[in-house]
């Protein structure tokens, strides 16, 4: 069960789905759906994902909720795939967005993770 204190409202470049990883867009002010574990990872969507105005609301603290793109294990660093979906960070440098509450069998489940965006130092 998701428990997070801090949404922020942020205009969207292109799509965003639902519980999905955003990432800093080129234009400054803006998110986007990451692309992968390169991007800049600054939170997930809530279950609306981008609404009618452009604009989304990005959990950005604690709990939140996130769709897995992969099987993932409680306490994995989570990074992005090419659908803004959470995957097992593995490699040095990635940017990760926190890491795995619960488990996930495989593609598609909403899981909750724990808040903390940062690069791997090593790899998992």
């Amino acid at each position: 069960m998701s428990n997070t204190r801090l949404y922020k409202t942020i205009d969207v470049s292109g799509d965003l789905l639902p519980y999905r990883i955003a990432a800093h867009a080129p234009t400054a002010f803006m998110v986007m759906q990451a692309t992968g574990p390169t991007d800049k990872l600054i939170g997930t969507s809530d279950e609306l994902g981008k609404q009618s105005n452009g604009r989304v609301d990005i959990a950005m603290s604690d709990i939140p909720e996130v769709e897995s793109g992969a099987a993932i294990a409680a306490g994995d660093p989570l990074t992005a795939d090419a659908e803004g979906r959470a995957v097992k960070a593995t490699a040095t440098g990635q940017h990760i967005i926190g890491f795995a509450f619960a488990a996930a069998s495989g593609e598609g489940e909403i899981i909750d993770y724990i808040y903390a965006p940062g690069l791997m130092a090593v790899g998992a």
